[in-house]
């Protein structure tokens, strides 16, 4: 399925008939929710660990507040790029089947994300490399967001075809073709390129002046915009509002998976709620770029057409639910808290 982006946007027109040949899996071949990975990706041999199985994506790290501050952000730093370059390594591993080597993508760019958070959190002590590292990091997603891209619309597209039984693949008899979703090596390049001047440009002198004070205050500043987003009224609420609540949402559930202990108890609650409106923005916004670039003009792309948009509102719907969940404290209350937790270790 030949998708084009640019700027994150599609910029060809989806015919559905022929879109729908790039993700049959053969003649009569409706399917479900539950197997679109499995059919778009073909079955191949996979790399294993040296206990015989598939190396799993890593999560994310939190700062231990156990130790001084600038050397915990330096040990959390080092396994957030060790993240991004094992996601980038199994992106390039043309052994591994491509349902890995696409997990290798989705691997590499949430690090990359989570990074982003810590460049926040520690800009305090980051002074001019800052403004380059995040130049960097924005290149190094941008690289992948393409293969990305790809993906998740040819997984949605196939939902689409198979939703309530129906689906509209029934009359196509063409061959899959994962060629189209296959991550190539210049952006897999340029995405290790840029992540390695992002983490030149984030070394933390030995002098850092970094402390949990201003950790706390940049985290009260992300948990007030998620909060003032959350609040707001959805009503015709345009797809640019929609991305900058998405990116707000994310990343404060970045940053309670790197403040850790010192975000409490109740943080695994809110991270979680967090994570899943700013994937059904996603989703939504995801569902928006294909009806844009549906061919309208016949039956199968109109059909498609309105179960997209039904599916975006809903996911808009959960988004606004789930994040006035996770955002009901005020900011102040949960930096105190926040700085009372540090205060004891």
């Amino acid at each position: 399925m030949a998708l084009e982006t640019q700027r994150e946007r599609l910029t060809t027109t989806l015919t559905i008939r022929d879109a729908l040949e790039a993700v049959s899996r053969g003649k009569g071949g409706g399917r479900t929710q539950s197997d679109d990975r499995e059919a778009i990706v073909p079955r191949g041999d996979k790399r294993l660990s040296k206990e015989g199985k598939v190396p799993a994506p890593r999560g994310g790290s939190a700062l231990r507040i156990d130790l001084p501050v600038v050397v915990a952000a330096r040990l959390v730093l080092d396994q957030e790029y060790a993240v991004v370059e094992e996601g980038l390594s199994n992106a390039a591993d043309e052994r591994l089947a491509m349902l890995d080597r696409l997990g290798g993508v989705h691997q590499a760019r949430r690090a990359l994300k989570r990074i982003q958070s810590l460049n926040d959190l520690f800009r305090s002590a980051m002074h001019f490399g800052r403004m380059r590292a995040k130049a960097n990091l924005r290149k190094a997603k941008a690289h992948l967001s393409e293969v990305r891209q790809r993906d998740a619309l040819g997984a949605l597209l196939e939902e689409l075809c198979a939703l309530k039984g129906h689906p509209l693949t029934a009359g196509v008899d063409a061959a899959p073709m994962p060629s189209t979703l296959s991550p190539t090596a210049t952006p897999l390049r340029g995405a290790r390129e840029a992540a390695s001047i992002a983490r030149r440009a984030m070394r933390l002198p030995a002098g850092a002046t970094l402390d949990w004070y201003e950790i706390t205050r940049t985290f009260k500043r992300s948990w007030s915009r998620g909060r003032r987003f959350a609040e707001r009224s959805w009503v015709g609420l345009g797809e640019r509002d929609l991305h900058d609540a998405r990116r707000a949402f994310q990343r404060l559930s970045d940053h309670l998976v790197v403040l850790g202990d010192a975000a409490g108890e109740r943080a695994a609650i809110t991270r979680r709620r967090l994570r899943d409106a700013a994937q059904a923005l996603g989703r939504a916004r995801d569902l928006a770029i294909l009806v844009d670039a549906i061919e309208g003009t016949t039956p199968e792309g109109r059909a498609i057409a309105a179960r997209a948009l039904r599916l975006r509102t809903a996911a808009v719907r959960e988004a606004r639910a789930l994040s006035r969940a996770a955002l009901r404290r005020s900011a102040g209350s949960v930096a105190r808290r926040m700085r009372q937790r540090v205060a004891r270790v």
